[in-house]
């Protein structure tokens, strides 16, 4: 059994090499939804590694319009 590892929102920021800003439009946007993303006790948002694939997919369309 192995756990997946969780990313929290700085080091997806990191790993993605975007701007805070750039993350919260696609939450504010509503391109990414909230409640698809698991959230800690604290209520702080964690991703795996498909919710980076989806983040990833999403930058992708909207830098293509």
């Amino acid at each position: 059994m192995t756990e997946e590892r969780l990313y929290t929102v700085v080091e997806v920021r990191k790993i993605l090499n975007i701007a805070r800003h750039r993350l919260n439009y696609l939450f504010d946007s509503r391109r990414l939804k909230d409640e698809e993303f698991p959230k800690l006790p604290n209520g702080h948002k964690v991703f795996g590694q498909a919710d980076l694939a989806k983040i990833r997919q999403v930058l992708w369309e909207v830098g293509e319009k």
